[in-house]
């Protein structure tokens, strides 16, 4: 690859690496390359893709012979040769599509204002700004974390015109050094300072708050950053339909890819309410297809009309409308009980299959996973005497300190813990 170039930082005026040609573009993104990344082509005389496969020595050719070329596009993530969800190998970056806002400085100071951190890198796309929050590479299992990042970072720049439908995994965006042919602008931009974010780091930076608005580095107990964390990311209802996702394909598979006649309807249409929390509904059928060719053996006029009810809530969920149920105003996509999702494929689901799934299942099956993993966590069993049988010899250290004359607080700084749980530890023996 060819050196970089500097270029004066057009916020802070000093000098800052630049993105100004493709092999730029590809580097910053995919400078370790897993799998395949996919450059779009449009508006030649028909659309044109290129894959770019790991350790192609032909890559540094084929992005400088795109220098300059109108429309150009590249996917931020990497795939197991084509851009479906179901083929994503690796997440590469966070990233806002800014339509019409040019100015970087206002972009800073909405997420200074937010306390969100500022993006590793950004290009100037010819009508407005990418933004790029660089990741190490993550696999596909961090697509629901990945998708909730996405979603807050769209949120606090939507003042400023951040695309809503830009935020799927398997997005294009305009690569440095092509032109846009809306205006006739260069594509180029510049590395801020190019971190690569670990998910955990920039979920704690985006979605981790403690309730009253606080960032994690505010929240002084780490369990507390912790549990917020969680309750952030893995209760979410993309973590939900992912997992429904991964269990239609263990199905599929179970069947050797071809699903019983009398399900297919059924497998097909839930395949769909899963993908449209995932993909921009836009791609949403050219997915559906692709899947029910390969499990279901139906035609693609089947395949279509058992989704078109499915791909029309997901495209008025990208417009941003909503339906009413139980008094409330809710995103229009589909959502279903876990009993109920069971009691549809439930004939097609043998017992010895059920182990592998985690979100298609019966519930007498997830009471018994729930009380599983409760008896493990809270197998150190209390005494009754406000102590945990693990703590019993604490307890006895903390009586012998209160015997020597030690105040409550002065124990509880002692043991790491609460003065109230000093206090439950001593109950009745003062």
């Amino acid at each position: 690859m060819a050196a970089r170039s500097r270029i004066i930082h057009p916020v802070f005026g000093q000098l800052a690496l630049g993105v100004q040609c493709p092999e730029d573009h590809y580097q910053m993104l995919h400078a370790e390359q897993f799998a395949t990344a996919l450059v779009w082509e449009r508006h030649k005389p028909k659309d044109h893709w290129i894959k770019l496969n790991p350790d192609d020595p032909d890559i540094p050719d084929i992005l400088r012979a795109i220098q300059g070329n109108e429309d150009i596009f590249l996917t931020p993530n990497e795939f197991y040769g084509w851009r479906l969800v179901r083929l994503l190998a690796s997440l590469r970056a966070c990233y806002v599509d800014l339509d019409g806002c040019a100015d970087y400085e206002e972009v800073r100071d909405i997420l200074l204002t937010n306390r969100i951190p500022e993006p590793s890198a950004f290009n100037f796309s010819g009508r407005g700004l990418h933004l790029y929050w660089l990741l190490e590479p993550l696999p596909p299992k961090a697509l629901p974390v990945w998708q909730r990042i996405q979603d807050e970072l769209i949120r606090v720049l939507s003042p400023l015109g951040a695309d809503p439908a830009a935020k799927d995994c398997t997005r294009v965006l305009r690569v440095s050094g092509s032109l846009n042919s809306k205006n006739g602008e260069e594509v180029r931009g510049c590395i801020l300072d190019g971190h690569r974010w670990s998910l955990q780091q920039l979920a704690f930076e985006v979605l981790g708050r403690d309730g009253k608005g606080k960032k994690p580095a505010e929240v002084r107990d780490i369990r507390a950053r912790r549990t917020t964390l969680d309750k952030a990311i893995q209760g979410s209802i993309y973590a939900r339909w992912h997992l429904v996702f991964l269990d239609l394909m263990a199905i599929s598979a179970h069947h050797g890819h071809h699903i019983p006649e009398g399900y297919r309807d059924k497998w097909l249409f839930l395949v769909g309410v899963a993908l449209s929390w995932f993909t921009h509904p836009q791609g949403i059928e050219a997915e559906i297809l692709s899947l029910g060719r390969e499990n279901t053996q139906l035609d693609p006029s089947e395949i279509v009309v058992a989704n078109k009810s499915t791909i029309q809530r997901a495209l008025d969920a990208a417009a941003g409308q909503k339906i009413l149920w139980g008094g409330q105003e809710v995103d229009p996509r589909y959502r279903f009980r876990r009993q109920t999702l069971y009691e549809w494929l439930a004939p097609i689901i043998p017992t010895g299959l059920l182990p592998k799934l985690r979100a298609i299942i019966p519930n007498e099956v997830a009471r018994e996973r729930e009380h599983s993993r409760k008896k493990s966590r809270y197998g150190d069993h209390y005494t009754k005497q406000g102590v945990r049988a693990s703590n019993q010899e604490k307890r006895d250290q903390a009586q012998t300190m209160r015997d020597a004359g030690a105040s409550y607080r002065e124990i509880a700084a002692g043991f790491g813990v609460t003065e109230k749980t000093i206090r439950n530890w001593l109950k009745g023996a003062d």
